[in-house]
């Protein structure tokens, strides 16, 4: 008798294979039947090659667990198994559908869904909602004979077998060779969604610059290793006899390809005829302009929608830097997909059900040149609370929202959508201006905790999970009462691109704390991330204050996390001033042991203000130094007095006239020299000095600078 179920498989199969398109279907069954029919048409399939994550492997199925669909990347297979029934994982899955290539299907054994009236599953909603989208084939259609779903099927497509796939690719690698062999200082940008071939592009081209020119020296960077593994496949496939002295070291004809992590190639700076970096958008903006300012041959790659993150705010903002710093430089953008067909029906599947289309986010072209945004925007902007339930009914109004969320957060992805649906103490709020959202926030509810608890958490016996700010306050910092107060964290926020500037980010920060404190409910604010200088700006411009800095660099964004917080009721002032002061008491000594690698910029951000005024003799004893007197040693801590005291005033009159920038910040030098404890020779590498007289006749004269200012002398 012949299997309904089979004979739509193998059916489906053959257009998809005709197509080059990719096809999902959803086994609608009971645990048996289910594995049952995989199994029947994995049987059929037996000549291609079948990935599988999650739930028990099937006979001949290549395996990864379902939050380790990522080891599957760069590997191709034309059936893949998606068995969701005991767990799910939204980054997992979008990355092992990135090994299906076209002419494959995607099988997908559900999870079980709790529809009993009481039930606020809104993430397993979400997902039935979106898998009841691809074809389903169902034990009751198998009994009845009959598979409704037949009638679905796709059309065959005209095929034309004139268009070359690879044509993009080729002009990218030109390109990229191009940037060698033409004028310094114009880097090239490469932009492409997952399966555009941009990785191989990166490995292609390196390999016959290798072949063709001998010595030469390529440097490829990447936010991790794993991240640029395709890059050296690609490369070694193509050359003969080379040495591969590691996974990510190639030796050619006296040249070389090899992997430098971000951190070590801006402390280093070894040299080289060309820097590749790749997953460009993780890799955070300073550091990127820090490598622009190093290297003239360069060329940057970037995801623009990918399990991990999306690379579109990355293009917002470093493009336009760039635009003004290398005006030379060229962007391609690589549209054409070599994994699949054009118009695969999966990906847009893909975008549509984890919201990364940009179609509700209007482009910088679409924007109306004439149109002006100088008015009072926050007088017509309403903070409205997306609950869940309005998601579900009005997805269009939570694609906006992440919209803006992963344009202005690179690592903002599809799991990032499925905690908010799934966790009851996160909370999604939209600056309305009319139907469009001009800004977002993600906050999540924390604290509360109980003091057994607590005692556990202090002594590292104990991590609850969802509680990133008062866990660390209470054992880091030894602060019970941030564990005990209950917290809102805003995990994130973001603004439109054509509204940044006006002030909606302050703005939504200011209405929540005004519901906040209506309600009585929440005790204070905090905030974590990878710390900028510009982002510490525009958190204390919102009273938040930094209580701590992680010692070891987020091996996602390169940065320091920085924790901030934000009292909301007196109770919480008393603790939060002693947990102010112990930061501000102890950053100068951290920062010149364990953080000495601390960007100048970020220091300056984080300095404390000291409003205390100078002794008389102490300002003496500086001034004879700047006239020649005296030494370094004698006086290096009375100016860190001076510098606490300039920053602090500093802040006193940028906080009364509304202005960032009074004339007389503290110095880069100053800051290495006296805040990091730098060697003279270090600052004379670093500010490229002729020497140490040099660097001490600048030094007195930042130092003089500071005292004038101060109107001290």
């Amino acid at each position: 008798m012949t299997n309904p179920t089979n004979t739509f498989l193998n059916t489906l199969s053959k257009i998809a294979q005709h197509n080059d398109h990719r096809y999902g279907v959803v086994f609608d069954g009971d645990f048996d039947w289910q594995n049952s029919a995989v199994i029947k048409f994995l049987q059929d399939a037996d000549s291609q090659t079948v990935f599988q994550i999650g739930g028990t492997p099937f006979e001949g199925a290549i395996h990864a667990s379902v939050k380790k669909g990522q080891q599957l990347l760069g590997r191709e297979c034309q059936v893949l198994v998606c068995d969701f029934r005991e767990q799910f994982d939204a980054n997992g899955f979008s990355a092992a559908l990135g090994s299906l290539v076209g002419g494959g299907l995607l099988l997908v054994l559900p999870p079980k869904i709790d529809d009993s009236e009481d039930s606020e599953c809104f993430g397993q909603s979400w997902l039935k909602r979106h898998f009841d989208k691809l074809f389903s084939v169902s034990q009751s259609d198998e009994q009845t004979g009959v598979i409704e779903a037949v009638n679905l099927l796709p059309q065959k497509l005209d095929q034309d077998n004139s268009t070359d796939r690879f044509e993009q690719q080729k002009d990218a690698i030109e390109l990229v060779k191009k940037v060698v062999t033409g004028h310094r200082k114009r880097p090239l940008i490469l932009t492409a969604d997952r399966g555009r071939g941009k990785s191989s592009t990166l490995g292609i081209a390196a390999a016959q610059l290798l072949a063709e020119r001998q010595g030469l020296n390529i440097i490829v960077t990447a936010p991790s290793v794993k991240a640029i593994e395709p890059v050296f496949t690609h490369a070694l496939q193509r050359l003969d006899a080379c040495e591969a002295i590691n996974a990510t070291h190639i030796g050619y004809q006296g040249g070389s390809l090899r992997f430098v992590a971000p951190d070590e190639l801006l402390k280093s700076k070894p040299d080289c005829d060309l820097l590749l970096v790749d997953e460009a958008a993780a890799i955070p903006i300073p550091m990127l302009k820090s490598m622009v300012g190093s290297y003239h041959r360069m060329v940057f790659s970037t995801t623009v929608h990918g399990y991990e993150g999306s690379g579109r705010g990355f293009g917002i903002k470093f493009e336009a830097w760039l635009s003004e710093h290398r005006p030379g430089w060229k962007g391609y953008k690589l549209e054409q997909p070599i994994r699949w067909n054009n118009n695969d029906p999966l990906e847009r599947w893909l975008f549509d059900c984890f919201l990364l289309g940009e179609d509700a986010c209007p482009s910088e072209s679409a924007v109306d040149e004439s149109e002006d945004f100088s008015g009072d925007v926050l007088n017509q902007l309403s903070l409205v609370e997306l609950s869940k339930a309005d998601c579900l009914v009005n997805p269009q109004k939570l694609q906006q929202c992440f919209s803006l969320l992963v344009d202005a957060h690179y690592q903002t992805s599809p799991n990032d959508l499925m905690q908010f649906l799934d966790n009851p103490a996160i909370h999604l709020f939209a600056a309305w201006q009319q139907d469009e959202c001009l800004g977002c926030m993600l906050v999540t509810e924390e604290g509360g905790l109980d003091k057994e608890l607590i005692a556990q958490v202090q002594v590292g016996k104990r991590r609850p999970q969802g509680h990133l700010a008062p866990v660390l306050l209470a054992n880091q910092l030894g602060f019970v009462e941030a564990a005990t107060s209950s917290c809102l964290r805003v995990m994130r926020i973001a603004v439109s691109t054509r509204h940044q500037g006006l002030g909606i980010g302050r703005w939504m920060l200011e209405q929540l704390s005004e519901q906040a404190v209506q309600t009585g409910q929440v005790d204070y604010f905090a905030t974590s991330f990878g710390a900028t200088s510009d982002l510490i700006s525009f958190w204390r411009d919102s009273e938040f204050v930094p209580v701590h800095i992680g010692h070891q660099r987020d091996q996602a964004s390169g940065c320091h996390s920085v924790l901030m917080v934000k009292s909301l009721n007196p109770d919480s002032q008393i603790w939060m001033s002693q947990l102010q002061s112990h930061f501000e008491r102890s950053f100068c000594f951290v920062v010149s042991g364990s953080l000495a690698s601390l960007e100048v910029d970020m220091i300056r951000a984080l300095l404390p203000y000291q409003a205390e005024s100078m002794a008389e003799s102490e300002i003496q004893l500086i001034k004879n130094y700047v006239d020649g007197g005296n030494s370094y040693d004698s006086i290096g801590f009375s100016v860190l007095n001076l510098i606490l005291q300039s920053n602090g005033r500093q802040a006193h009159i940028a906080e009364s006239d509304s202005i960032t920038d009074t004339g007389f910040a503290v110095s880069d030098l100053l800051i290495a020299k006296v805040v990091q404890q730098k060697e003279w020779g270090t600052c004379v590498e670093q500010f490229n000095l002729v020497g140490r007289k040099q660097a001490e006749i600048q030094f007195r004269q930042d130092v003089d600078f500071l005292l004038s200012n101060l109107h001290c002398k």
